[in-house]
C-alpha cells in the first residue's frame, strides 16, 4: 500500500520534471537561434497572459507591436508563435515569401475540428489541388461572376420581406441575415434553399456560431491543448466538439441525399461535381477527393462564405443605426443613383462611390478578422534578421494594417471620405486588407464582396435602421466579441420602412 501511495506521489513529480525538462531543452535549442524580441515568459508555460490581458484582442495586439515591433514572439506553452505586424511585414513574408510560410500549424482548430483536412487546415500539393478545384468549381456555378447576382437577388428579396414581419418593431437582425447570406454558398453547394424558420438549419447556424466565437487565438486551450482533459468544459472543447459533429451530420445527411440521386450527367452543384470527381478517382491510391474530405471542404466553405459577410453586413447596420448622418448619406446617393423602383445591381456599384467607401470602411474600422489562420514553416528560415525555426506558428496580424495610423491618419474615426480621392473617384489602397493577402487569403472574398454590394445597398434603400426607442447607440461603448471573427454583441434594432421619394 506505501509503494502504490509513494508511486502515486512520485508520478506526477516525474511528469513535471519530464517536462520541465523538454520546455528547457527547447528553450536552449532555441537560444541559439537570433529570435525576434518579445516578452518575458515561463519555460513550458509561455505568455499566455500577452494575448489574454484584455477582453478585445486588438487592444492585447496593438500594445505588443508597439512594445517589440513589426516582428516578435510569444510563447504558447513551449511552442514559438511570431506575429508579423505591419503591411511592410506581411506582405514580405506571406506575399513575397508565400511558398515557404504557406503550412498550417497542428491547433485545436486544424486537428479537432478539421481533422488536419478540408481547405483551411491542409498544406502543400494537396491544399494546392483542393483549392484550384472549389475555386474553378465555385466559378461554374457562378463564384465571383455577375451571374450570380439574380440567386443573391433572390436572398435579399426574402431577407426584405421577413423584417417587414417585424412591423418597425426592434428585433435580433444577426440571424436573419446569416440564413439568407448562408442560402447563396448553399445554392452553389447543395443547391438547396433552407427558409428561415427551418428548426434544424437554424440549430446549425447557432451551433456554427457558438463555435466560432470560442476558438479565437486568446482561447488559452489554443496555448495549452492538454487543457481540454481537465473535468467539466471551462474552456468549450467538449462544446466545440458536440457542435462540430451535429453540423457535420447536417452536412452527411445533405451528401448522402446527393449520392443518392447522383447523375455524372446532371452536374448541377459543387457536391455533384465533387462526387463526379471522386468517381473519376476511385482507382487511384491514396486520392485526396473522399467523402470525408468533402464533408470537411463544406464545413470550411460555411465559414468562409457565410460567417465574414454575416459579420460585416451586421457590423454595417450597427454602424448606420449609429450614425444617421452617415446613413441619410448613403440613402441620398442610392435614391439619385438606383431610385425605389428596382433593387441596387452590381453595374451600380462605380456609380455608388461613397456606399462602397462606407462598406469598406466598415470592413477596415471593424477589423472582421484580427489575426489571419496561423500559418508555419516546414524548414528552419529567416525573416529579415530573425531565424525563424522549423515548426513555428506565424500569426499574421491584420489589425495592425487596418489600424496603422501611418498608412490611415486617424484609424479611430470612422470615415467613409478616407477612400475617395479629391475628384469623387474611389481609392483602393494595397494596404486594405481585410481579407488578408497572399497565397492563403480568404477563398471567399469575391463572393462575400459581391454579397456586400448588393444586401447593405438594398437594405438602406427599403428600411431606415434606428435603435429601439428610447435609447441611443454609441459605437465606442458597444463591445465585440472576439473568436474566429470579430463581431458585435447581440443588439436590437428597429426597421422603418422609407417613404417613396420622387427625385
Amino acid at each position: 500500500m506505501e509503494s502504490i501511495e509513494h508511486d502515486l506521489y512520485l508520478n506526477p513529480i516525474c511528469i513535471g520534471l519530464l517536462l520541465l525538462a523538454i520546455s528547457l531543452w527547447m528553450y536552449k535549442r532555441q537560444g541559439r537561434a537570433k529570435l525576434p524580441p518579445g516578452p518575458w515568459h515561463i519555460p513550458f508555460v509561455g505568455n499566455p497572459w500577452e494575448l489574454a490581458s484584455d477582453p478585445d484582442l486588438r487592444k492585447s495586439l496593438r500594445r505588443l507591436h508597439m512594445q517589440y515591433g513589426d516582428i516578435y514572439r510569444l510563447y504558447m506553452g513551449p511552442k514559438l508563435a511570431v506575429v508579423i505586424s505591419g503591411y511592410e511585414a506581411i506582405k514580405e513574408v506571406f506575399v513575397k515569401r508565400g511558398g515557404e510560410f504557406s503550412d498550417r500549424p497542428d491547433s485545436l482548430i486544424s486537428t479537432l475540428i478539421f481533422e488536419n483536412q478540408g481547405l483551411h487546415s491542409t498544406a502543400g500539393e494537396i491544399w494546392k489541388e483542393h483549392r484550384k478545384f472549389i475555386l474553378t468549381t465555385l466559378r461554374n456555378f457562378g463564384f465571383g461572376k455577375t451571374s450570380l447576382e439574380g440567386k443573391i437577388h433572390t436572398e435579399v428579396t426574402i431577407l426584405l420581406s421577413k423584417i417587414a414581419k417585424q412591423n418597425e418593431k426592434p428585433f435580433q437582425f444577426l440571424h436573419l441575415v446569416q440564413t439568407s447570406v448562408s442560402n447563396v454558398i448553399n445554392a452553389m453547394i447543395f443547391g438547396e434553399h433552407f427558409k428561415h424558420d427551418d428548426p434544424k438549419f437554424k440549430k446549425v447556424m447557432t451551433l456554427l456560431d457558438e463555435t466560432l466565437e470560442n476558438t479565437g487565438p486568446h482561447n488559452l486551450v489554443v496555448f495549452f491543448p492538454f487543457l481540454r482533459y481537465l473535468p467539466g468544459d471551462m474552456f468549450h472543447v467538449k462544446m466545440t466538439l458536440r457542435n462540430v459533429k451535429y453540423v457535420e451530420g447536417f452536412i452527411g445527411d445533405l451528401i448522402d441525399k446527393h449520392m443518392e440521386n447522383f447523375d455524372e450527367n446532371k452536374i448541377e452543384d459543387f457536391t455533384d461535381a465533387f462526387l463526379l470527381k471522386m468517381k473519376s478517382a476511385r482507382n487511384q491510391k491514396d486520392s485526396i477527393f473522399t467523402k470525408k474530405q468533402l464533408r470537411k471542404i463544406v464545413l470550411s466553405l460555411f465559414v468562409a462564405g457565410a460567417e465574414t459577410t454575416t459579420t460585416t453586413i451586421t457590423w454595417a447596420i450597427l454602424y448606420l443605426a449609429a450614425k444617421q448622418d452617415i446613413q441619410g448619406r448613403v440613402f441620398r446617393e442610392i435614391n439619385e443613383i438606383v431610385g425605389t423602383d428596382r433593387l441596387p445591381s452590381l453595374q451600380d456599384k462605380l456609380k455608388l462611390v461613397y456606399t462602397e467607401a462606407f462598406i469598406m470602411e466598415i470592413l477596415r474600422a471593424c477589423t472582421i478578422l484580427p489575426v489571419s489562420l496561423a500559418h508555419t514553416c516546414s524548414v528552419d528560415l529567416k525573416i529579415q534578421d530573425f531565424d525563424i525555426p522549423k515548426g513555428t506558428t506565424l500569426l499574421p496580424d491584420i489589425d495592425s494594417v487596418l489600424f496603422d495610423p501611418k498608412i490611415w491618419g486617424d484609424p479611430e474615426e470612422f470615415r467613409p471620405e478616407r477612400f475617395i480621392d479629391q475628384k469623387g473617384n474611389l481609392l483602393k489602397p494595397e494596404e486594405f486588407i481585410p481579407f488578408f493577402t497572399g497565397r492563403r487569403n480568404c477563398v471567399g472574398e469575391s463572393l462575400a464582396r459581391m454579397e456586400l454590394d448588393l444586401f447593405i445597398p438594398a437594405l438602406v434603400q427599403r428600411y431606415e435602421f434606428l435603435p429601439p426607442e428610447g435609447t441611443t447607440l454609441d459605437i465606442k461603448e458597444i463591445d465585440g466579441v472576439f473568436g474566429i471573427t470579430h463581431k458585435p454583441k447581440p443588439f436590437e434594432i428597429r426597421a422603418i420602412v422609407r417613404k417613396k421619394e420622387t427625385n
